[in-house]
């Protein structure tokens, strides 16, 4: 993208703002795109253009790349920062997978409010590596990935066929709970959040354990999602009055953090190897 060169094949029907993104950075704020090309640093066939402007192969694009540098130089550092950050949190891995202890917080995919990721921290340690499965960005604990795609596609049949098997743990607001129990109750997703809809929801099954009475009326309590509906363990919690300790959305006691950790998981993998997997519980929760 110098000055009066044809954009590559690649980019073809690319959005300018994206391209732009794609060649300099990700992290580049809209507004200095937006500004850059009002200004005449970024042209198309001569004349000023657009960020949301489609912009073609057969186009002749000038961007002032000087202006856009700095932001390369940033993303080079953010991916070396983000690799280091990244092998901390790696608890397994082989030829095929990496399964990492994910820090509550910490989204696993970008979205409209969120610069880091643990998708684009992990393409910075293997630029193959790709999510499998999604856990909540105030979760923690046991996020799966794939180094290839014959893995992924394996991996993604086995959630899909409820072949791998997920245990959680959370502190709840225990003192009316029974030592082991099964929730069988319908959910559905209403707007930004899931609710219990015993008419148009969809079957939904958690069996919980409790594993230590602690004090303040809370408990320390296994989580074992027989389906996978989003926000299925919080919801049912809730539903039968012990919502998760810091669960700001579904009525949980305040706490500086959501007590809701992807614990254990167990499957065959793509070899045939039975695989067991344990993340240590966050410390806040470990200390309570």
């Amino acid at each position: 993208m110098a000055a009066d060169s044809s954009v590559a094949v690649d980019f073809e029907k690319s959005r300018m703002d994206r391209l732009i993104r794609r060649r300099f950075g990700k992290h580049i704020p809209q507004s200095f795109i937006e500004k850059a090309i009002r200004t005449g640093n970024v042209l198309v066939n001569g004349q000023k253009t657009s960020s949301s402007a489609k912009v073609s192969d057969d186009c002749s694009v000038y961007v002032n790349e000087s202006l856009f540098n700095r932001f390369k130089e940033d993303e080079q550092k953010r991916q070396y920062s983000g690799d280091s950050e990244f092998k901390k949190m790696i608890i397994y891995e082989d030829e095929n997978l990496i399964v990492i202890n994910k820090p509550a917080g910490l989204a696993v995919q970008l979205g409209s409010k969120t610069t880091e990721s643990i998708d684009t921290m992990a393409k910075s340690y293997n630029q193959e590596a790709r999510l499998v499965h999604r856990i909540d960005k105030e979760t923690s604990g046991i996020t799966i990935l794939a180094k290839n795609l014959k893995t992924s596609r394996y991996m993604t049949l086995l959630f899909k066929n409820k072949q791998i098997h997920k245990g959680y743990m959370a502190i709840v607001s225990g003192s009316n709970l029974r030592e082991k129990g099964t929730i069988n109750v319908p959910l559905a997703k209403e707007k930004e959040s899931v609710v219990v809809d015993k008419i148009n929801g969809k079957e939904t099954i958690t069996e919980y354990t409790v594993q230590k009475r602690l004090n303040n009326g809370l408990a320390l309590i296994a989580a074992y999602p027989k389906t996978g509906r989003t926000h299925q363990i919080r919801v049912h919690l809730k539903h039968i009055g012990c919502p998760i300790l810091g669960d700001k959305k579904y009525s949980g006691r305040s706490f500086k953090k959501l007590c809701l950790h992807a614990h254990k998981v167990s499957f065959v993998d793509i070899k045939g190897k039975n695989v067991k997997i344990t993340a240590p519980l966050p410390e806040y929760m470990s200390l309570l």
